[in-house]
């Protein structure tokens, strides 16, 4: 990715900075007064520096970086789907997003870049029907090797979860890769959790009311039983509608010929027809009323 312009406009203020420090301390020190104006220029940088570098990447777009789009290309099924057009709006979503989220890892000492990549990935895809793809009620994703316990569940290890109150999401890297580039053998985690932070960042939005009962229709969908599926996850009583949106683009077939009227309310919830064979946005965000 490019150099933030916040990174640009701090040159001349650390070098205003730097240049007078030096007068001052072999000269006189009647240059000290003179690096006032870059202290302040400094500060006024690095407070406006999130604002400051989102208006350059909207105006001009950032990529992501060759090894993430290799894996794009070659690993991602709904990305490979899509047209060069939307191929380029995803990438330029998922840099978007690692840009403007803060990636926390736990036990391990950094996040590789593919794992902040695939993060981002299911966000973008469940939102890339619609203009609003951030969800920024949740700010701070924290990423572990495996799974892991919380206070909320610490006799239970698990590979996911979400704090509503604090606009978290934890993920399990072993766990969140396979299910988002096998989404076929393993049950995606990514979209699931993104699917709750949609409905509680939306809660206007009129969500249909779903019965454990489709857990039978899920599993001839996606041939995962039950509780294979609560297994992976770590948990017992998952969200029942977050579950239909993993099938819902997983399986997206079998879920429109097992379930037509839950994939059509999806469908138009999303403004998604994964169905299709390429491009599954119905209705470009630009020309969308809503």
């Amino acid at each position: 990715m490019r150099l933030p312009l916040s990174k640009i406009l701090a040159i001349p203020g650390v070098l205003g900075f730097a240049l007078f420090l030096y007068l001052t301390y072999f000269k006189s020190e009647d240059y000290a007064l003179y690096m006032v104006p870059f202290i302040i220029y400094l500060i006024g940088v690095y407070f406006y520096q999130p604002a400051i570098d989102w208006w350059w990447y909207q105006k001009y777009p950032p990529d992501i970086e060759a090894p993430l789009r290799k894996l794009f290309d070659h690993r991602l099924p709904y990305y490979q789907r899509l047209s060069e057009k939307n191929k380029q709006k995803f990438r330029t979503r998922v840099a978007l997003y690692i840009e403007a989220n803060d990636f926390r890892p736990q036990v391990i000492e950094e996040i590789p870049e593919d794992v902040k990549g695939i993060v981002a990935a299911n966000i973008v895809q469940l939102t890339f029907g619609q203009q609003d793809y951030l969800l920024n009620m949740f700010e701070r994703i924290v990423i572990y090797p495996g799974v892991f316990p919380t206070p909320q569940h610490l006799d239970r290890f698990h590979a996911s979860e979400i704090f509503a109150e604090d606009g978290v999401l934890l993920f399990a890297m072993d766990h969140l890769m396979p299910g988002t580039l096998h989404a076929d053998q393993y049950f995606n985690l990514g979209l699931y959790e993104y699917a709750k932070v949609l409905r509680l960042s939306r809660p206007e939005v009129a969500y249909p009311e779903l019965s454990e009962d489709l857990w039978t229709d899920f599993e001839k969908i996606s041939r995962f039983p039950r509780k294979k599926v609560e297994e992976f996850v770590g948990l017992e009583n998952l969200d029942v509608w977050a579950v239909s949106v993993v099938f819902f683009f997983s399986f997206p077939e079998k879920f429109k010929m097992q379930l037509p009227e839950l994939y059509q309310t999806h469908s138009n919830l999303l403004n998604q027809h994964p169905a299709q064979g390429e491009d599954p946005v119905i209705v470009p965000y630009e020309a969308a009323k809503t």
